[in-house]
């Protein structure tokens, strides 16, 4: 229900006390220079009733459990919003890559913190959203409550600005000749997501000037029946975009595997380097593992298995030649699933145990 300033609503107070017509206080009030919006929402501050004073209607007012549950609906809907952006990005990006995706390091962990804010945020906001219905169902004018109306508007003018610049940003790369497929499919995103949130809101703020007052409550006309669909697209392509996220970021248990396997890597990468330190301080190779923590600048500190403790085989084959021996869970990963230190492809591995034939400079330094 819209509010009218509070000087107007002392003039059509004063206006009632001396029994002048409703009518003609809306014309009076109009040829003043006030919207009818403005003079009909001063009228209904006031019940109409046959008194000869006026009579002030209960105004709709927030509580704190009415800006809680507003507030976290809201938080949680710009936190789905954002994560079901991401996912969409991403997806974008793998099935378009450009050429700058190995330096900027994209990988599945994007994919399984958006998963993980929906998988969180998309059942707080169902149960906030029918907690809010539940109780506008009693009350239908607590859907317009000053919260409500003050998160909705802002709403309104972030999905505005950002739709004003995803439309902007567009133009600029069409003029400029960059209007590429990947950009077109990422700006069309963001114009869905942000579209989908305004018309929402619109609707509500819409529905404003349409409650009527004169029973004495408020009334509030019933939604259009786009807004049930727009509902369950929205649900359903949050859904569906946490699902293929989830199936795309691979098992716990894989994700598990992935890291012990990218430890072991990390854990032969120290000790090639501690063996080339100390053949190019001693000028031969060391004859165990053991004979590298007697040399305080070749210290290992991890010289068994994360997970076994069975430690890591080094042989020495010849002067300048060795192999490292270790116990993988799974096969080397695709270069996106590796940390950026490891997409060299020179420890490439299968399952089960490997060995790596390895070589020292072959001229040592005195």
């Amino acid at each position: 229900m819209a509010s009218a300033p509070e000087v107007l609503v002392e003039f059509v107070k004063a206006c009632l006390e001396r029994g002048m017509p409703r009518a003609d206080i809306a014309s009076a009030v109009e040829s003043g220079g006030w919207s009818p919006r403005e003079a009909k929402a001063a009228l209904d501050a006031f019940a109409d009733t046959t008194l000869p004073i006026p009579v002030p209607r209960k105004r709709v007012s927030s509580s704190p459990r009415d800006a809680f549950l507003h507030l976290l609906g809201m938080a949680m809907l710009y936190t789905a919003a954002f994560a079901t952006g991401t996912i969409l990005f991403q997806f974008v990006d793998r099935w378009l890559p450009a050429a700058t995706d190995d330096a900027l390091g994209i990988s599945s962990g994007s994919l399984r913190a958006a998963a993980a804010a929906l998988l969180v945020s998309l059942p707080i906001l169902g149960l906030a959203h029918r907690t809010i219905g539940r109780d506008a169902s009693r009350d239908p004018a607590l859907r317009l409550t000053p919260i409500y109306r003050t998160l909705a508007y802002l709403t309104l003018l972030i999905t505005s600005l950002v739709m004003a610049g995803d439309l902007i940003a567009a133009i600029i790369c069409f003029l400029s000749g960059d209007l590429t497929v990947r950009f077109i499919l990422k700006a069309l995103i963001i114009l869905l997501l942000s579209g989908g949130i305004y018309l929402w809101f619109s609707s509500d703020v819409g529905r404003e000037e349409s409650i009527t007052t004169t029973t004495g409550t408020a009334t509030i006309p019933p939604s259009p029946l786009w807004r049930d669909w727009l509902h369950r697209i929205g649900a359903a392509v949050a859904i569906v975009s946490m699902l293929a996220a989830l199936y795309a970021a691979g098992s716990p248990f894989r994700q598990r595997q992935l890291r012990l396997d990218a430890r072991r890597i990390g854990d032969l990468r120290a000790i090639q380097q501690n063996v080339e330190t100390y053949f190019e301080r001693e000028g031969v190779m060391p004859v165990t593992l053991e004979a590298l923590a007697d040399n305080p600048a070749t210290f290992l500190q991890n010289t068994t298995d994360p997970v076994t403790g069975q430690p890591y085989r080094y042989e020495r084959i010849d002067a300048d030649m060795y192999t490292l021996t270790a116990m993988f869970d799974l096969p080397s990963p695709s270069e996106q699933e590796q940390p950026t230190w490891n997409r060299d492809g020179f420890f490439k591995h299968d399952a089960g145990e490997h060995s790596f034939r390895l070589s020292a400079p072959k001229q040592p330094k005195p």
